[in-house]
């Protein structure tokens, strides 16, 4: 299945409310798992993002679908970028240019 990362910016009521933190995490692993995908790893970080989480999808649409569910939350900014392995990216881009 294709890879994608989601970017992630918490609402006020997410840092408000961080003891829920380990309730959200199986919240969003049992919401992608509703989308076909699998949620592969999260991290907490901090500068502009303050979650990363890595996934797996059967295809675009429904790496949408599940970023628009994060979204409808309504208090968690996402931005969703398809991720590509070495091989991948050298077999799917690299090997195709030339």
């Amino acid at each position: 299945m294709p890879t994608y990362v989601h970017l992630m910016e918490l609402g006020k009521e997410s840092l408000e409310t961080m003891e829920r933190s380990p309730d959200r995490r199986q919240a969003a692993r049992e919401m992608v798992a509703d989308h076909g995908g699998e949620l592969l790893d999260f991290y907490y970080t901090f500068g502009r993002y303050d979650v990363v989480a890595v996934a797996e999808y059967p295809d675009d649409g429904a790496a949408a679908r599940a970023a628009i569910t994060f979204r409808g939350e309504g208090n968690t900014s996402v931005e969703t970028l398809p991720a590509f392995t070495e091989a991948e990216w050298d077999a799917e881009v690299v090997e195709k240019i030339a």
